[in-house]
């Protein structure tokens, strides 16, 4: 069951993310949700799913494509000014740069947003 249940919330999950690139609609994604739910996953119910998890790529859109871009460049520029500090001798320079590094990933993980909380299931 467990399984069952892992699957549709990947497919939803799935099925979110189509929708906000606009693959889909957010009808078809709520109506394909209850499908794959298969009578796990009421109308109203999906519709809120969906619902909610279009509001919070919208409201954090901005922020993952920042935190995105600056993970891609920061480590091979900051690690390379690190590395021609050394190279060249200048080990002030270096230790800025690491120094810069290290709280640029600070930032990154302490702005990143917060995943949707998931109540864990009570085992019987």
């Amino acid at each position: 069951m467990d399984a069952v249940i892992t699957e549709v919330a990947v497919e939803g999950k799935r099925l979110i993310d189509d929708a906000w690139l606009g693959r889909i609609t957010r009808d078809q994604a709520v109506h394909m949700f209850v499908q794959v739910g298969d009578g796990l996953v009421a109308p109203q119910t999906a519709c809120d799913i969906v619902d909610d998890g279009l509001a919070w790529l919208d409201a954090h859109s901005a922020r993952l494509r920042l935190l995105g871009w600056c993970a891609l460049l920061e480590l091979p520029v900051f690690g390379g000014l690190a590395i021609l500090g050394v190279a060249t001798g200048d080990f002030v320079g270096a230790a800025l740069a690491l120094i810069l590094l290290a709280a640029l990933q600070y930032v990154h993980h302490r702005f990143a947003p917060y995943p949707t909380p998931i109540r864990a299931r009570r085992r019987v």
